[in-house]
């Protein structure tokens, strides 16, 4: 018996060599059985790295085209914007409405004119073809369905929201990200400072809280420990998406919104892959994959329909134009912090 043990183990090891070569060449016979990548872009963004990473993917898989992605944060995305002498390497960037309009004045960027882009709406995107919007975030007041069945069913407008009564409020700190600050600069461009940081400081009796993060006035609200949280529509839309007790409403004296775009850099070495790749984030059917995937914004694709509020109300948004600098955001958030924040009477 022991004498066929040897040639067992020979045998067993051929099949496996035999059975380890068959699956190789098989593997093999795929992936060059597959088309070869068309192309590949490089972007720059401050975007949320599960969102873009998610995009990157569905366009390569869509298009066969890589997409690197660049991570910066808020602060290197602004000074990258507002610099003559940065880093122009690259092929487009994905970031705020203000780093764009900057972007386009220190001449970082190259003009794109195609239908895709000429349908969406002037608000939205740079006159000279520099820069478009690709969606926008608006915010909203989120009531819990308890006060809103009460008085908070009257409260839908800026005005009544800083009227005097027995609710509590919790809103971003306006320190803590551009998304949350630009309620600020929309607020001052709208009524101007003096009267936007007055309405600010009148809000104060019922602001319980200024939270770190965009969601937690939403969460808060939702979870029924707070009665009126002013916050993001997104983050609002995903909670009632999941049967959150909430209801989220646009104020009906307008609001300010956070617009998120795309422009193609100066310097591009893949210029006609990049607009493609614009072009691609602008369609109905990539809008549709985001919101899917619970990226609920406003798109500005005109084909996609508005979302309402849960009163079935249309968005009103306030007529800002935004593109505000590093330095008069800077100026804007100090006087906040002294005049509001941290005022003492």
């Amino acid at each position: 018996m022991k004498r066929w043990i040897a040639p067992g183990v020979l045998a067993l090891f051929v099949v496996g060599m035999l059975t380890y070569g068959m699956n190789f060449y098989h593997q093999e016979q795929i992936e060059q059985a597959k088309e070869p990548v068309r192309g590949e872009i490089t972007v720059y963004t401050d975007l949320p790295n599960n969102l873009t990473t998610m995009l990157a993917a569905r366009y390569e898989v869509e298009q066969n085209v890589k997409v690197t992605i660049m991570p910066l944060t808020e602060d290197q995305m602004a000074q990258r914007s507002a610099s003559t002498v940065a880093d122009t390497s690259g092929d487009l960037v994905l970031t705020s409405e203000d780093n764009l309009v900057v972007g386009a004045n220190t001449g970082k960027y190259v003009p794109i004119v195609n239908e895709r882009i000429d349908e969406v709406r002037d608000t939205f995107k740079d006159p000279n073809g520099y820069w478009v919007g690709l969606w926008y975030d608006p915010i909203v007041f989120v009531q819990n369905d308890t006060f809103h069945n009460g008085i908070g069913k009257y409260i839908t407008t800026w005005e009544t929201l800083g009227k005097q009564g027995d609710w509590s409020i919790i809103m971003t700190d306006f320190v803590a990200s551009q998304n949350a600050a630009n309620l600020l600069y929309n607020m001052v461009e709208y009524k101007g400072e003096p009267e936007a940081l007055e309405y600010l400081y009148s809000l104060k009796p019922h602001v319980v809280q200024h939270a770190k993060f965009l969601s937690t006035p939403v969460r808060l609200t939702a979870l029924g420990e707070i009665n009126i949280g002013i916050g993001n529509l997104s983050d609002a839309a995903q909670y009632n998406r999941h049967g959150y007790p909430i209801k989220f409403i646009y104020p009906k004296d307008g609001t300010s919104y956070y617009v998120t775009g795309a422009a193609v850099l100066k310097n591009s070495k893949h210029k006609a892959d990049s607009v493609e790749f614009i072009n691609w984030l602008l369609s109905t059917k990539t809008a549709k994959y985001m919101e899917e995937n619970n990226f609920t914004y406003m798109f500005t694709n005109p084909e996609m329909d508005e979302l309402k509020d849960s009163m079935g109300q249309d968005l009103v948004l306030w007529p800002v134009n935004g593109g505000y600098t590093m330095e008069g955001k800077k100026l804007l958030l100090n006087h906040w912090v002294s005049q509001v924040r941290f005022r003492k009477d």
